[in-house]
């Protein structure tokens, strides 16, 4: 590119010096000698020449690197468009792989917690049921305690009541009453008196 602007600026020098110099060996001359029509041959073949030379550098030299940089600059935004394509396609695969190990994760959670909960309430329920057996034994024990001490109690009553009969008897009446008969008097009593 420097080459092609030395050229120009070369050949703008020597097409100067050349129209400055057919002027100034004209004594008498205007003072524009461009616009002398008697140096418009040498213009026009100038002109010509400079022209000729100007495109055949554009040509062979300018164009084809302009060419070559943008051709170049385009395979490079191609390229970067290809990666940037093919990099959202693996950001997207990515994406769903994660997605899927995150629902995958979510779905063995859940399976987990409810392992755990019917666990816990398989647990709880036999627990409860050995608690349950557990205070129904206790129940049974303690009724069959409180059935004997009533039956304790009972008989310690009636024994109380057969001496009671027995003494009142014999103090009130004086009569001696037997066990068995102070005991049937007791009895008959108890029932209600029938």
């Amino acid at each position: 590119m420097q080459r092609l602007l030395g050229c120009v600026f070369l050949t703008a020098f020597f097409f100067s010096m050349i129209v400055s110099a057919g002027g100034a060996a004209e004594p008498g001359g205007s003072a524009l000698p461009q616009l002398d029509s008697r140096t418009y041959p040498s213009q026009i073949f100038w002109l010509v020449v400079s022209f000729g030379l100007l495109y055949w550098l554009l040509k062979t030299k300018a164009i084809p690197r302009i060419a070559d940089i943008l051709e170049t600059r385009q395979d490079r935004i191609n390229a970067d468009l290809d990666r940037a394509a093919r990099l959202r396609a693996e950001a997207e695969a990515a994406l769903k792989e994660h997605d899927r190990i995150v629902a995958q994760a979510q779905a063995e959670a859940q399976r987990r917690l409810r392992e755990a909960q019917d666990r816990i309430a398989a647990e709880f329920a036999r627990h409860q049921a050995q608690l349950d057996a557990d205070l129904a034994r206790k129940l049974q024990d303690a009724e069959a305690r409180i059935a004997a001490a009533k039956r304790a109690a009972l008989n310690e009553i009636t024994s109380a009541a057969v001496e009671l009969v027995q003494l009142a008897s014999k103090r009130l009446a004086g009569l001696e009453i037997g066990a068995e008969e102070a005991r049937a008097a007791v009895r008959k009593a108890a029932s209600g008196g029938t």
